[in-house]
Formats: structure tokens, C-alpha cells, sequence
């Protein structure tokens, strides 16, 4: 990506800067990088300056509506609808014009907006059985009318759409679509009271999640390689040309022995502020890439990766006992569709936070994903894993949200197992235990504390 956009200068055509353009944005945007993708929409909008109805103001524009409403400058991202749809329109370009237009469609069922967003989503369905039902747009206007049938209670419809949103998510094997169907499926079988289609898709939709995340995390710690590896690069060609040019100076003074000496001293001096500062910047850089690699940006504790490092060196030892706990904020998406997401981020964060309080410095806490949470307890047993597991439960229920900006009360549900002592149980099989042990905890009413044990009983 970066090689091609380089080479934009010498492109002649602007079919080949547009396509160049969008698969830069179109990257960038899968690893979440939307500032860097925003420049380059400005860019592509850039290419035909003071033109309108042009391919590249289509795309320009549609890219920066998009990018603005995934940053969540939904005002920002409304006012340029018009422009990108007017552009695309007038290019031809109907499957963009109805992209564009399905933006402003989600956006209107992610607000609430849940009549309005039913009404101009039922169009847009319409418009893309004219154009084509390719796209993963479609699925996406189909789950969002899905969402909003079920919040305004029309559950024939809700499963109408999901289903049709879910069955287009899986043969398009589009690993995000595919969770969030999937999330939303299970929503309405839940509210259909069939909880056991409701868990099958509840298990699905875990699973898919896994793998969001997984595939994310491998996306972002490439992209951050690549940057390094880059960055590294430049400073490397700064300090040869740094040297090139100590070396020219250097012969040029040739003639005045006494001025070269003192010259020399300091081009020294210059050469070591650079490779102090190309130093510090690289094991700064360093560090901030391994940060990266085990930290959870939002929730500062370790990631799904790190923390499954960390419990497979403690189940690495037999000799001692490990305890896993699994736990999840309970009705966490009600909190997230009701306050927000800044609320359910606040959440996320003070949970964390308030559980820490709680741990010894030999024990690990990990964000599996979403709001799953996960403790490594080494040189435990069940008794004292509930224990600490009732104490979380205790402080999370006792947090007072009002920081937040909202009043609501939070719970959480735990889930346990033990490695013992000289046991043969892996890490693996334990965690599927302790997520049995959560499942049960959830199904029994949530906000409580079940150790699981080996002869099924709870």
C-alpha cells in the first residue's frame, strides 16, 4: 500500500490514482485506522478539484461519510451524504449511491431512530433488489431492520430480516457480518422465548467473535510492524545522509587544519545527538509495540493473547493448582443500546478497574473480548477462587455509575474451575469447564458465582 501510494506522482490516469486510492482506504479501514484513511479520502477527493459528479468525488465522499460515522461524528457524516449521493448518481455509480445511502439508514437504527430507520431501510432494500444483491451493504441494512423490528416488537419481521441478514453474512463468509447476524439472532430468539436456538446462536456468535478478534489482533500487530519496520527505515536513510553529508564537509575544509578539528568536534557531536535520538525513538517504539501486542487499549489489562500466554505458563506448572474464572457484564448490549457506547466503554473501564482492586500480584486479569473477562488464579483452589470471585461480584454490583453520566445498576456473572495439583487437565479443557461453569450462572439468573465440578454438579 505504501509503495503505491508513492508512486501516485507518476500516474498519469486517474482511474489508476482512484484505484490506488481506494484500496489504500479500504485497508486502512479493515485495521481500523480511520484517521489515515481519512486523509487519503481527501486525497482521492482532491484528484479532480472543483469538479462534480466525478467517480472520484463519489468514492471520496462516500469514504469520508463512512469514516465520520464510524468515528461517531454522525453530524459531520450526515451533512456530507447529500454531496457523495448527488456525486455518485451523477457518475453512474448506483451500488455507492445506495452504500452511502445505507449509512445514514444504520445510523438512524443505531440512534433509536427505529420507525424513521424502518422506513428509509425498506426502500433501500428495494433499490438493491434493482441493483444488485451482492453487496454486504445489503446484509447490513437487513440486520439493522432486523434490530429495529425487534426493539418496536415485531418479531415476525425481526426474524424475517435476520434471518436474510444472517444467510447472506455466511455465504459472503464475511467474518464481521457474520458475528453480528449472529449477535442479533440470537436477541430475537431470546425474545422469542426459544432459548435453545437463542444459546445456539449466542455459541455461534462467540465463536465468530473469536475469530473478529483474533483476525484483528493479527491485522493490527502487522500494521504496527509495518510502521516500525518503516519508520525505522527512515531514520536510518536520515542518519546516512547525515553521514554524506559530514563527509563532504569534512574534505571541504581540508584547507584550514584548525577549523577542520573544530568542525569535525561538532559534526561529532550532531552525529551522536542523532543516533541518541534515532535510539531512544527506536526502543521507545519498541516498547510501545510490545505494550500493544498484551495490552487491551480500552480496558489497560492483558489481551486475549497475553493473557493465554500467562495462564499457559501457570498450567505449565503440575505440581502447583490453577484456578480459571470467566466473567461478563450481565446485559451489557441493553447498557450499550440504551446509554451508549462512551457508557459501556466507562463500564468496561471501571469493572476493570474495580476487579484489580480485588487480585494478588501473582494473579492475571484478560479481556477475552466484548465484556469477557478472564482471572488466572495460581496456587489456588475452587474455595478460594469463589471467594475472590464473590468479592468482584460484590464490588462490581456496588458501583455507583453516576460518573458515567447515567444511573444504572451493573452486574456481572462468574463462571469457575481448578487445575488441580498433578491433575492432567490442559488450560484449555479448564477454560471450557469454567465457561460451562459461567453458562450455568447466566441460565440460573445471572449476577452470581457457580464452581464447576468435575462430576457435573454446580
Amino acid at each position: 500500500m505504501n509503495e503505491s501510494i508513492l508512486l501516485l506522482p507518476s500516474l498519469d490516469k486517474i482511474n489508476a490514482k482512484l484505484l490506488v486510492l481506494n484500496g489504500a482506504i479500504s485497508l486502512l479501514t479493515t485495521l481500523r485506522a480511520y484517521d489515515e484513511a481519512l486523509d487519503l479520502a481527501e486525497r482521492l477527493i482532491a484528484l479532480d478539484p472543483g469538479a462534480t459528479g466525478t467517480r472520484t468525488q463519489c468514492h471520496g465522499l462516500a469514504a469520508k461519510a463512512e469514516l465520520n460515522f464510524k468515528l461517531g461524528n454522525s453530524q459531520l457524516a450526515e451533512s456530507l451524504v447529500p454531496q457523495a449521493v448527488l456525486a455518485c448518481d451523477a457518475s453512474k455509480e448506483h451500488m455507492a449511491s445506495l452504500i452511502v445511502k445505507s449509512f445514514v439508514a444504520i445510523d438512524l437504527v443505531d440512534a433509536g431512530q427505529y420507525a424513521k430507520g424502518i422506513t428509509t431501510s425498506l426502500t433501500l432494500v428495494q433499490q438493491f433488489q434493482t441493483v444488485g444483491t451482492g453487496s454486504n451493504w445489503l446484509a447490513a441494512v437487513e440486520e439493522a431492520l432486523a434490530r429495529a423490528y425487534l426493539k418496536t416488537g415485531n418479531m415476525e419481521r425481526a426474524e424475517h430480516f435476520g434471518t436474510l441478514a444472517y444467510d447472506r453474512a455466511q455465504l459472503a463468509k464475511d467474518l464481521e457480518w457474520q458475528e453480528k447476524t449472529s449477535e442479533t439472532m440470537a436477541a430475537i430468539k431470546q425474545a422469542q422465548g426459544q432459548l435453545a436456538a437463542a444459546i445456539a446462536y449466542y455459541q455461534t456468535n462467540l465463536a465468530f467473535k473469536k475469530k473478529v478478534l483474533n483476525d484483528q489482533q493479527q491485522k493490527n500487530l502487522a500494521y504496527q510492524r509495518v510502521k516500525f519496520e518503516t519508520q525505522d527505515k527512515a531514520n536510518q536513510m536520515a542518519l546516512l545522509e547525515q553521514k554524506n553529508k559530514t563527509l563532504s564537509t569534512e574534505k571541504a575544509l581540508q584547507q584550514n587544519e584548525y577549523q577542520n578539528l573544530i568542525l569535525l568536534l561538532t559534526l561529532g557531536a550532531v552525529v551522536l545527538a542523532i543516533l541518541g535520538a534515532w535510539l531512544f525513538n527506536t526502543l521507545r517504539l519498541k516498547n510501545m509495540f510490545r505494550v500493544s501486542a498484551q495490552v487491551d487499549g480500552l480496558t489497560q489489562v492483558s489481551n486475549r493473547a497475553h493473557f493465554t500466554a500467562c495462564a499457559q505458563a501457570a498450567f505449565n506448572d503440575a505440581a502447583s493448582s490453577v484456578s480459571l474464572v470467566l466473567f461478563d457484564m450481565d446485559f451489557f448490549k441493553k447498557i450499550n443500546d440504551t446509554y451508549g457506547h462512551p457508557a459501556g466503554d466507562w463500564v468496561l473501564k471501571t469493572v476493570c478497574t474495580t476487579v484489580k482492586d480485588q487480585l494478588q500480584t501473582a494473579d492475571c486479569l484478560g479481556r477475552l473480548g466484548g465484556e469477557e473477562f478472564a482471572l488466572c488464579l495460581p496456587n489456588s483452589s475452587d474455595e478460594k477462587a469463589a471467594a475472590l470471585a464473590e468479592r468482584c461480584r460484590a464490588a462490581i454490583a456496588a458501583v455507583d455509575t453516576h460518573p458515567s453520566g447515567f444511573d444504572f445498576s451493573i452486574t456481572a456473572s462468574f463462571g469457575i474451575a481448578t487445575r488441580k495439583a498433578h491433575e492432567a487437565s490442559s488450560f484449555e479443557e479448564t477454560l471450557v469447564a469454567a465457561d460451562k461453569a459461567l453458562y450455568f450462572s447466566k441460565n440460573e439468573g445471572r449476577n452470581r458465582v457457580t464452581v464447576y465440578q468435575h462430576s457435573g454438579a454446580y
